[in-house]
């Protein structure tokens, strides 16, 4: 409950960041501006992930694995760097692009690159460098005996050397282990390593480690390689852009100002008259009002003084051709019920634009939306 509680409130404060970014890539030109709006949308996009694997944890589902390109993961993670980490540190490249596919968890992947990244950062107190590359590694029988937890086979292999402090040898038995750390109680969790470890191993991989106190470290991870070969950016495949309204009025009901905000915005851009109110009770005001001009309603499910639930039941009341479509931060288990009170109309936040333009569009059009489809 308590988890369901952190990701609700995570997902209301990510929604309004998760919409606003594609709006300031509309006004922004300058090169350095853009590139921080596309850090902007990648750290808002990880933040949606790691939500969604903390209800993963808590209701006992696993990953979600995919045909994914390392080579855009690990772009990612060195912008990050080189965007976060003091300058006196160099983060250098080399990441080639005909790396061999992998079946991996992206966000999971991406976890273990920041977690030996800040490690590295970390060991680098005065400086250093930090180098981060990628190879195509074939193992025979000779070749995987070398390495523990090896066997024979393809593998997609990620480095990450720094020329840091190195870990001593009577503290490198045990960097593995869950809550042990060198580092002062407020500067780490001694998670970092064992999480790489477990997520490393859940992925069927293994890590070799080369380090020497005074002379840096160098962590290898190797994934398996897959057979298949991979499609788009992360296993993602483009989606096209839903046609926009044509002045259909829409009331929006969200408690999160900058949610509903937001929302308005992004329908009011697309084609749509729209129309807000922060609770239930004064949606239903403004639907005794204008009830039969409302084409769709948008309501969030949680509301203070009228849920979006009820708000739906009225609003079909006054208008039985109204549309409606739930929005909620909360996770999907155990608010079947609700759901299905919508009629499938749902929205889990964040959404991205194109998310919600295609569900009002699909809500009002739908012949034409499953024609087109």
């Amino acid at each position: 409950m308590l988890a369901s509680g952190i990701v609700h409130d995570l997902n209301n404060v990510l929604s309004p960041i998760v919409l606003a970014a594609p709006l300031l890539r509309e006004h922004a030109t300058n090169p350095d501006d853009l590139k921080m709006i596309t850090t902007l949308e990648q750290s808002a996009e990880r933040g949606v992930e790691l939500v969604r694997q903390i209800l993963s944890f808590v209701h006992g589902a696993g990953s979600v694995q995919q045909i994914v390109q390392i080579h855009h993961i690990m772009q990612e993670a060195a912008t990050a760097a080189v965007e976060s980490f003091p300058k006196n540190i160099a983060v250098v490249d080399d990441i080639p692009g005909n790396l061999w596919p992998v079946t991996a968890d992206p966000t999971q992947i991406h976890q273990v690159l920041l977690n030996l990244c800040v490690n590295a950062r970390d060991a680098m107190p005065g400086g250093g460098v930090l180098k981060m590359s990628a190879e195509n590694c074939l193992l025979d029988e000779a070749s995987a005996r070398r390495f523990e937890g090896a066997r024979p086979g393809a593998w997609t292999v990620i480095s990450v050397e720094d020329t840091g402090t190195g870990i001593p040898a009577d503290v490198l038995p045990r960097i593995w282990e869950p809550f042990f750390s060198t580092k002062a109680p407020s500067k780490g969790t001694g998670l970092g390593l064992s999480t790489v470890k477990s997520i490393v191993e859940n992925h069927h991989g293994f890590i070799s480690l080369r380090t020497k106190e005074g002379a840096g470290t160098a962590f290898k991870i190797f994934l398996p390689a897959a057979e298949v070969p991979a499609v788009g950016r992360c296993g993602e495949t483009p989606q096209s852009k839903p046609n926009g309204g044509n002045g259909e009025l829409v009331l929006v009901a969200d408690d999160e100002p900058h949610i509903r905000e937001m929302t308005s915005v992004m329908l009011s851009r697309n084609g749509y008259r729209v129309v807000t109110a922060p609770d239930g009770v004064q949606a239903v005001a403004i639907l005794a009002t204008r009830g039969r001009d409302v084409r769709v309603l948008i309501t969030d499910v949680m509301m203070p003084n009228l849920d979006g639930v009820a708000l739906a039941t009225i609003a079909r009341h006054i208008n039985p051709s109204i549309k409606v479509l739930g929005i909620s931060g909360l996770s999907s288990a155990g608010r079947s019920n609700k759901i299905e009170r919508f009629g499938g109309a749902f929205l889990f936040k964040p959404f991205k634009i194109h998310a919600l333009l295609a569900a009002v569009a699909n809500i009002l059009h739908p012949q034409e939306i499953a024609e087109v489809a």
